[in-house]
């Protein structure tokens, strides 16, 4: 699998992506798949179809969207990629559609919509989402946060999502 980091996270406070910090969003390609790692907020909508666009990659090439979580840094761009599978832990997904309006930074209303879409497929430890990449159990952040393990490129690689706020 090719990797590609079209949007660099930022686990705090920021100028200009407000007082909460931003999810990174990675590019996947390989074996006839188009994949994408979480996929930001509002904010980065423009910057991602620009980075994805250099990239060669039109918003309908991509066929997966892997969420490690919910909350709307991570998750909300899920609608711009209309032929993708979006794939989000089950633990997780049930979770977030329990929480009442206004509670964490869950957008509630795409919950609803992860909660009801023939496209999303929900996840557990252990499941293999495309090949060389797997779910891993890490609750904490949210209660069915998951990891996402790539063996499937020259070096493994770990998306840790917000369960890793920062380098140390």
């Amino acid at each position: 699998m090719q990797l590609d980091v079209l949007i660099q996270g930022y686990p705090g406070r920021a100028v200009c992506h407000g007082g909460l910090g931003w999810s990174t969003v990675a590019l996947l390609r390989g074996g006839g798949r188009t994949a994408l790692i979480d996929v930001g907020a509002f904010g980065v909508r423009k910057p991602l179809l620009r980075q994805l666009n250099a990239c060669g990659v039109a918003p309908g090439d991509v066929t997966d969207v892997v969420l490690t979580h919910a909350h709307y840094d991570h998750a909300v761009n899920f609608t711009l990629f209309p032929n993708a599978t979006v794939w989000i832990g089950a633990d997780e997904l049930a979770w977030a559609a329990d929480q009442p309006p206004g509670f964490n930074p869950l957008p509630e209303l795409y919950v609803k919509e992860l909660s009801t879409s023939p496209r999303v497929t929900r996840l557990r430890d252990g499941d293999t989402i495309l090949p060389g990449l797997t779910a891993i159990a890490a609750p904490g952040h949210t209660p069915g946060h998951l990891l996402f393990y790539l063996t499937a490129s020259e070096l493994p690689v770990l998306f840790t999502g917000d369960a890793a706020q920062d380098r140390a």
